[in-house]
């Protein structure tokens, strides 16, 4: 188990630990369950103890060698030392050195380890959440969301803020391949021409992701209740608003979207099709547009209001039809089509309009975050209602690893791992 999924299950079991250990008038049943997730919580902390150790041990050895696509700049996983017990620990420290300027060493430790010692000013209130907090908000977002657990994600390390790799430039693979590479057959002792590779040199830096966050003073007190509040509102608003970019965003200050990327393939409409309607040549069509690569993740990305048309999607059989769309039949499976899975998305663009549905490769989108949180509080914004303001700060980017559509031999369609319909008015 990895110590990430570790740390969560010390925080949810101290949690239920806690709210039993508080109540009133306990069951002698009740008593025997507290008994119990005692136990589990002290075997899950000397678990804990274990892979540290085995992690300090591994961070001795030599890292193997990277297979495959891989960036070129540092983006590795990095366990940073774990001070506190959960988010509100660490949060009450960071009041406290703000209303009495002593330092806890923890938050020292902390900051120095997530973000290096020249990136943060701790005259100036900022901390790094510890990462087994910031990195489990961010990973927690990432098993939730039926996006962000597909996209191909990377954890920038310490000292870093970007990643770099190299892209291979090519629009066509009808006569060479890796953008110029080609081969002959050639007679004995005739010459051939040289060819080489097309290749650019590719970043993608961090950009800064903001949210607020107020307690009361009553709050304040419940440290257990803000905890399980901040991880669950901060999961949820990162999940969203990082969903939204890899689908639609500009690239500008925040990740770029893959309907914004230069391989977008746009199949046109039918003859005479309705407005707001998507029919099976539609679908078969963007199908047949994907281009294959190794590990490829392909999806439906598809807006909600279009789900709805899918239970009379029909194959054309002479004048009648045979459905195609299979439909989920367990909780938590996803419904298909040909073969690739349905992802709902409010992301995508509004129903008959350009980007509502969307054959995507997910594996072919790159998104780097880095593990540490910097937070900073304030008891000045809202000091007459005895509010205290947070402000996290999250660093994450994004961005297709493709940028051009693929023409292939004797054919006149591009392929390509993001294809969509065009708008039907």
């Amino acid at each position: 188990m990895k110590l990430e999924a570790l740390y969560a299950k010390a925080n949810e079991l101290q949690t239920k630990v806690n709210d039993l250990q508080t109540k009133e008038n306990r069951s002698a049943e009740e008593n025997e369950q507290l008994k119990t997730l005692v136990n589990e919580w002290e075997g899950v902390e000397n678990q804990i103890d274990t892979e540290e150790k085995v992690q300090k041990l591994n961070d001795k050895t030599k890292e193997p060698e990277n297979r495959g696509w891989r960036p070129a700049a540092e983006a590795k996983n990095h366990q940073f030392p774990r001070e506190f017990k959960n988010l509100t620990d660490q949060l009450i420290s960071i009041r406290n050195f703000g209303e009495t300027g002593r330092m806890d060493d923890r938050l020292l430790k902390v900051n120095n380890a997530a973000l290096g010692t020249n990136e943060g000013n701790l005259t100036e209130g900022g901390f790094a959440i510890q990462q087994d907090f910031g990195g489990l908000i961010m990973e927690s977002a990432a098993s939730a969301g039926d996006i962000l657990s597909r996209v191909d994600t990377y954890q920038i390390s310490g000292n870093s803020n970007s990643m770099k790799w190299v892209e291979v430039v090519e629009d066509s693979i009808a006569t060479t391949v890796f953008g110029g590479i080609r081969v002959y057959w050639a007679a004995e002792s005739n010459e051939v021409e040289a060819s080489k590779p097309k290749l650019q040199e590719k970043e993608l830096k961090l950009e800064k992701l903001m949210g607020l966050a107020y307690t009361t003073y009553e709050m304040d007190a419940d440290s257990n209740f803000v905890d399980q509040l901040y991880t669950r509102a901060f999961q949820l608003a990162i999940r969203r608003e990082v969903e939204a970019c890899i689908v639609a965003g500009t690239g500008a200050g925040k990740p770029k979207g893959l309907l914004k990327s230069g391989a977008l393939v746009t199949v046109p409409k039918e003859q005479g099709q309705a407005a707001a309607t998507v029919l099976w040549s539609n679908m078969s069509k963007m199908y047949n547009r994907r281009l294959m690569m190794p590990g490829s993740n392909y999806v439906w990305l598809v807006h909600p209001d279009l789900q709805e048309q899918f239970d009379f999607l029909e194959f054309p059989v002479g004048v009648g039809g045979v459905p195609i769309y299979l439909q989920q039949t367990q909780v938590g499976q996803l419904s298909t089509i040909k073969g690739l899975p349905i992802v709902e998305t409010d992301n995508c663009s509004a129903l008959g309009t350009l980007g509502d549905i969307n054959c995507v490769d997910l594996n072919d989108y790159a998104l780097i975050y880095k593990g540490g949180i910097d937070s900073a509080d304030s008891i000045h914004v809202e000091f007459l209602s005895a509010q205290r303001c947070f402000r996290f700060i999250f660093r994450v980017n994004g961005m297709p690893k493709t940028s051009r559509a693929i023409a292939i031999k004797n054919s006149p369609n591009k392929r390509s791992p993001i294809t969509t319909l065009a708008t039907r008015a």
